[in-house]
């Protein structure tokens, strides 16, 4: 049953691996094409396209590099999946404050499911991962 859980912790540290290196390729290699999708441009000058490199690009890109470290490194994939639960909580959170200040759209539903539903499911593998106990004979 442990193996299972510690499978299912990895599992999620790889999707969370692919969807976030998606979303950085999104908004670092193709930065206009992706918020057009939301029915947003940005003016095409130098800096406001490098905003949307170095603001979600790059956060999306770190936490990518987040999942990648806890599956290169299992003793640290909990501290992995915790940066991971703590990121993802803060972008369902302000995204149900935009929500609540700037109103809903069918758009900003889909993406809050979506949202709300990897938090879940990262919610789920950190509560899963087996923890070791540490005392007399045991590996810290």
């Amino acid at each position: 049953m442990l193996t299972a859980r510690l499978w299912f912790a990895r599992l999620v540290a790889l999707y969370a691996l692919l969807i976030f290196t998606f979303l950085a390729y999104l908004y670092v290699i193709e930065p206009l094409d992706h918020i057009a999708r939301f029915g947003i441009s940005a003016s095409g000058v130098p800096e406001s396209i490098n905003f949307l490199r170095a603001g979600p690009g790059a956060l999306f890109m770190g936490m990518a590099i987040t999942a990648a470290f806890g599956l290169a490194r299992p003793r640290h994939l909990v501290t992995s999946l915790w940066v991971i639960v703590l990121f993802d909580a803060c972008v369902v959170a302000v995204r149900l404050f935009g929500m609540a200040v700037d109103g809903v759209t069918e758009l900003q539903l889909s993406e809050l499911q979506d949202e709300g539903v990897s938090w879940l499911v990262f919610v789920a593998a950190l509560v899963a991962h087996p923890r070791h106990e540490s005392g007399p004979g045991s590996e810290a």
